[in-house]
Parts: C-alpha cells; structure tokens; sequence
C-alpha cells in the first residue's frame, strides 16, 4: 500500500508512479485491474509534479486524491499486495 499512500501524500516519486502504471502485469488480475485503475486517475487526476527532498513527486487534484483514497481502502483488506 506503500504506492497509494505515498500517492496521496504527495510524497510518491515521479518515475515510480510511472513505473506501476506501465507494467505489465498479466499473471494478475487483481494488480493489473488496479494498474488500469491508477491509469484512469493518472489521466484525470495529475495536477502536477513538486520536488520533496531533492525528487519529483506527482502530485494529484481533489479528485485524484478521493480516487487514489478509495484504492487505498478498498486495497488495505487485500493482505496479499503491498502496492
């Protein structure tokens, strides 16, 4: 959950955000459904970029936010995944 929260926070490098969301993830399911859904979010709901100690980091707007929020939650109670 590490992604998600760092995403929330403001705090998630650039080039690790963009890492995930081109993967190919195709031995599962569940992580490539969450892949294409961080897809959507990066399309509609990337503000911009802010350095944090020296990095880039995505920054995103309220509603990317509440989307990246819902993830986060609905992905906590999947204990198999640490995105």
């Amino acid at each position: 959950m590490t992604l998600l929260q760092n995403a929330i926070q403001g705090v998630l490098p650039e080039y690790e955000w963009h890492a995930f969301i081109g993967m190919t993830a195709r031995d599962d399911d569940a992580l490539d459904e969450l892949r294409e859904r961080c897809l959507l979010i990066d399309e509609f709901g990337v503000k911009g970029t802010q350095f944090v100690n020296g990095r880039a980091c995505i920054t995103f707007n309220k509603k990317g936010v509440s989307q990246l929020e819902l993830l986060l939650d609905e992905w906590q109670h999947k204990s198999k995944y640490l995105v």
